[in-house]
């Protein structure tokens, strides 16, 4: 009885025995799943020969990995040297000045060059632009493209060919017909044709257009006499500019109407001292003009001049009047201006260049700073040319009542 019960407390009690493992951590008790579940598998349980392929197997798989990774890296770098041979063997042929420059007159390029004899005959002029080869080999220019409305090439630049580095200009002679309605005030751009030069066993590449445009509406960044493209000559022209308007606006400065002139009759005296002549300016059928008041008449020292010109008027069919009124302010200004200049045989002519009147195109895409008309005047105040001693000696008497000293 008392072993069965001592049996029974051993069941309800038992005795005490070694103590049982702490539970594993959760991330341990995962990471064992885990491995479990591998194609490894536990170690007490994974057939050695399977782990033995299995671990071949990953190898491979590293190895043809590696492989792969450095036969891409030899394509890639391939592929990089081949484009930078492309790029240099590339054409860069870069414009200077962004623009084109235009101009008129005679110089080492144009001798034959001046203003024509009507604003309808087309004007002969220099189209010239600049560029630079900034690649790596040789370029052969061998033709410049010009495709404007109202303008011709009469002559093309010739062939010319660039080492690197190089700079050129390219010159070309144009027709600009002034009077084409389609005329645009910038050329938007050429066409160049280029290749590479023939050289010693090779042949001359195939000939590729390169079209180059212009920057819109700006004048070219080429001044006379800059980087040798242009050279400041003696002729009718040394202006470049990058607008046809302008060039055809400065045509007409040089075929100006002609202007003739008379004494008004008056009392001149040191207390009105006052000389006044009238001009007459014949019309210009080739293209219509107008007289305007000169915002910055021309300064002579002792001489205020002025006009009965209001405003702008276009000169009509039959011509335009208009009258010139000087008044000596300081004989002795104006008398030192002219013993510098010759003496009182200069006073009309230089009454003349106090005029405060200008000419410009009635057409307002050709207008441009206005042309003083004493500029057009001036032959008929020298006194030589015939005709005009009777203006000079009235002036000249006229001015000799107001300054005796002169």
């Amino acid at each position: 009885m008392t072993d069965l019960i001592e049996s029974e407390d051993e069941l309800l009690d038992p005795p005490a025995g070694p103590a049982a493992a702490a539970p594993p951590h959760r991330l341990a008790s995962a990471l064992h799943r885990l491995r479990e579940r591998t194609p490894l598998g536990a170690g007490d349980e994974i057939d050695p020969e399977r782990r033995r392929r299995l671990g071949l197997a990953a190898l491979l798989a590293v190895a043809i990995a590696a492989g792969a990774g450095a036969t891409g890296v030899a394509v890639h770098s391939r592929d990089l040297d081949h484009a930078q041979t492309r790029t240099q063997d590339r054409v860069l042929l870069h414009l200077l000045g962004g623009g084109a420059g235009m101009r008129f007159g005679g110089d080492s390029v144009s001798q034959d060059i001046g203003a024509p004899g009507t604003f309808q005959t087309p004007l002969s002029a220099d189209f010239t632009v600049a560029v630079r080869n900034d690649g790596a080999k040789p370029l052969q220019i061998t033709a410049v493209g010009i495709a404007v409305p109202g303008v011709d090439v009469v002559d093309a630049a010739p062939a010319t060919t660039l080492a690197p580095g190089d700079s050129e200009s390219l010159t070309s002679r144009v027709a600009v017909h002034c009077t084409a309605a389609d005329l645009p005030r910038y050329p938007s751009g050429v066409t160049l044709t280029v290749r590479t030069p023939a050289a010693v066993g090779k042949a001359a590449g195939a000939p590729t257009a390169l079209p180059l445009a212009f920057d819109a509406g700006h004048p070219t960044a080429l001044p006379v006499g800059s980087n040798g493209f242009f050279t400041e000559v003696d002729g009718f022209s040394t202006t470049t500019t990058s607008s046809f308007y302008e060039l055809c606006g400065e045509v007409l400065t040089m075929i100006p109407p002609r202007v003739s002139a008379t004494a008004n009759p008056g009392d001149a005296s040191p207390r009105n001292p006052v000389v006044g002549y009238s001009l007459h300016i014949d019309n210009s059928p080739d293209a219509a003009q107008m007289a305007v008041v000169l915002p910055k008449p021309p300064a002579v020292p002792g001489v205020s001049a002025q006009t009965d010109l209001a405003g702008p008027e276009q000169i009509g069919t039959q011509g335009l009047d208009v009258n010139v009124t000087d008044r000596i302010t300081d004989c002795g200004a104006f008398g030192d201006y002219l013993a510098v200049r010759g003496g009182a045989t200069q006073a009309a002519e230089a009454l003349n260049a106090a005029t405060p009147i200008g000419l410009q195109p009635v057409d307002p895409r050709f207008q441009t700073t206005p042309t003083p008309l004493s500029t057009t005047a001036q032959a008929v105040f020298d006194g030589v040319t015939p005709g005009t001693a009777d203006l000079q000696s009235t002036l000249l008497t006229q001015l000799a009542a107001v300054c005796p000293m002169l």
